[in-house]
């Protein structure tokens, strides 16, 4: 009896085991080849075409684009026109965009990096926002002003403060670059820099999901391809959100400002920096979710 107990084991784990490689197998054969990240600036008087109908991209999938990306941390990288995230099926395909993008007469310049897309990270990331669109325990009334929720950096405190004094209302996706500190010092209370993120982005989160917003777009930045030393982040992550207005009850939310401490001891802020951007249609909340 246990003979026959041990071997109905062993296969039930030897099929286990054949289950998981081939779901591992499934995946890999669906997950692209190469995922660039670009800002692109196009030459002055040029005429170019948005991203989702532009034939530089023909062969690859458009992940994310936005236009009119604003700097707002980070070493300042310079004005641009747009923020593409796409990713090709197979390594010819990525050589080939390379090419192009290479040789188009419209760019003024370019920063491509490759990406490491978290796609399961994503999906989880939404699901837990979208258990908290109707939490009420989740506090977004008790709120600071613009000017104290700003961050402690007077070069782009302006440029905080034209996100909510502009008349632009639509969706707005925050792009954020992020470099976690190798070293701590005392300061931190000996606790790692993923710790530290870690307190920040669980109450955060929550406020986020309060307001509607998700994520458009996360993972780990593999390497810079073209551009300076400072673009060599860790992760990305792409916080979309409904309107400036619903950004703005996060943004000054005290909740969430509680962490920004933790956040701030944990980043590197020499190789982090933000932008925020208008999302172009296709990539509209409204429209991913009618």
């Amino acid at each position: 009896m246990r003979a026959k107990l041990k071997t109905w084991v062993i296969r039930l784990l030897l099929g286990l085991l054949i289950l998981l490689a081939l779901a591992y197998l499934v995946r890999s054969s669906l997950l692209p080849a190469r995922t660039a990240g670009l800002f692109l600036d196009y030459a002055e008087g040029a005429d170019w075409i948005p991203a989702p109908q532009n034939p530089l991209f023909e062969d690859g999938n458009i992940e994310f684009a936005g236009y009119d990306p604003v700097q707002i941390a980070g070493v300042d990288m310079g004005g641009w026109d747009e923020v593409v995230l796409v990713s090709f099926s197979s390594d010819d395909r990525y050589q080939d965009f390379l090419k192009r993008i290479d040789a188009h007469q419209g760019l003024s310049r370019y920063h491509l990096s490759l990406f490491v897309p978290g796609y399961e990270q994503s999906m989880f990331a939404n699901w837990m926002l979208r258990r908290n669109r109707e939490n009420e325990s989740v506090n977004v009334d008790d709120r600071a002003t613009i000017e104290e929720a700003i961050p402690d950096n007077p070069y782009y405190a302006d440029r905080w403060k034209e996100i909510f004094a502009g008349t632009y209302r639509g969706e707005i996706v925050l792009l954020n670059f992020m470099a976690l500190k190798k070293n701590l010092d005392d300061t931190a209370g000996g606790e790692a820099a993923e710790v530290l993120e870690k307190q920040y982005s669980e109450t955060a989160m929550q406020v986020l999901g309060r307001m509607g917003a998700e994520i458009a777009a996360v993972g780990d930045v593999e390497k810079v391809v073209l551009g300076p030393e400072q673009r060599q982040h860790d992760k990305y992550g792409f916080g979309h959100y409904p309107s400036v207005d619903a950004f703005e009850v996060v943004f000054t939310a005290r909740a969430r400002l509680a962490g920004v401490p933790f956040r701030d001891k944990a980043m590197d802020a020499e190789r982090s920096a933000g932008y925020w951007v208008k999302p172009y249609d296709p990539f509209k909340l409204a429209v991913q979710n009618p």
